[in-house]
Formats: structure tokens, C-alpha cells, sequence
């Protein structure tokens, strides 16, 4: 295609941009699946963290007889420190709980670790004692929330948890 010179050895200057600007097209492509997959490595662990927050309560319901946070429970005030211990401690039948697996405290573990939502890396929880809503009901609610920081929202008469990241995070993880 080129002449070359006094029979040098090399690339020349048109063949070296050629080069550059492919380099440039397949980076250019590479960064962009990358940010996909990280979206869909975000959406799936925040699928198994929900499903894996949902089976602790439904267990430590199965164990008690009453939800985490109810009127028969020891944690009736909806602490949500206690409510992490409830679900990562051992606990007693009224629900205290305890770091030490005795004869009063024989229920649980029901989580090695209180989990993240890894959209806004929070595992904060919002504890709500006085509404009961069917699950659609709740991810609209917590969907149009403005005040929404990330962690989560549970609902202790129903036991039912949502990622509580509103839209003002991000529309994509609301119906989880």
C-alpha cells in the first residue's frame, strides 16, 4: 500500500492509527458491557438478599409464632437494632435476643450477617408497625417514596420486605 523508504523496517504513521483507533472501538465496547453486567450482578444479589431476608422472617415467624416487631413480640417497638439481632442472635420464645445459644435462648440464628442492598451499600431498615399492605401495595409505596436512602422497608404485620431505594436512587431496582 506504502512505499517504504531505503527499505526501513516499521509502520508507518497510517497504519499505526488504524491500529490505535480499533484499540480505541474494542475498549469503547468492553466498558460498555461492563457496566451491564454490573447492573446485573447488582440486581442479582439484591434478588437473593430479599430472598434471603423474606426466609429469615418466615422462619423466625415458623419458630415464634408472630412476626419480628409485633404486639406479642419482644421487640414490639420496632428497634431496628434489636431487629438485626433478632434475626442474626439466638433468641428466646418472646423473641430477646442473645449472642450465646443457652437453654432459654434456643431459636435462630436466622442470618449469619444482616444483608446490604448493594444498589446504595445500606442495611439500614425501616420498620413499619402500623400499615398492612399486599405486596403490590408496598413496592408502589416504597417506589414513590422521595425520602427512600437505601436498606431496607419491612412491614412487620405482614413480614413483608422491599429494598427501600426509592426512585430518587434508582428506577430500575424498585420492584424487587
Amino acid at each position: 500500500m506504502f512505499k517504504k523508504l531505503r527499505g526501513e523496517k516499521g509502520f508507518s504513521l497510517a497504519e499505526l492509527l488504524i491500529v490505535i483507533a480499533i484499540i480505541g472501538i474494542l475498549a469503547g465496547i468492553v466498558v460498555m458491557n461492563m457496566n451491564g453486567s454490573e447492573k446485573s450482578a447488582k440486581a442479582a444479589k439484591l434478588r437473593a438478599n430479599l430472598v434471603t431476608m423474606r426466609e429469615a422472617i418466615l422462619a423466625y415467624k415458623m419458630d415464634h409464632g408472630f412476626y419480628p416487631c409485633t404486639s406479642s413480640d419482644y421487640n414490639s417497638s420496632g428497634n431496628e437494632t434489636i431487629f438485626k439481632e433478632q434475626l442474626t442472635w439466638f433468641t428466646s420464645k418472646a423473641g430477646r435476643p442473645s449472642r450465646t445459644k443457652t437453654v432459654t435462648y434456643t431459636y435462630g440464628p436466622y442470618l449469619q450477617s444482616f444483608p446490604e442492598d448493594p444498589v446504595t451499600e445500606s442495611s439500614k431498615v425501616v420498620i413499619d408497625l402500623t400499615h398492612e399492605r399486599i405486596m403490590d401495595d408496598l413496592k408502589t409505596y416504597v417506589h414513590n417514596s422521595t425520602s427512600a436512602k437505601g436498606g431496607w422497608y419491612y412491614e412487620a404485620k405482614t413480614g413483608q420486605v422491599v429494598v427501600y431505594i426509592g426512585r430518587t436512587v434508582n428506577n430500575d431496582y424498585a420492584y424487587y
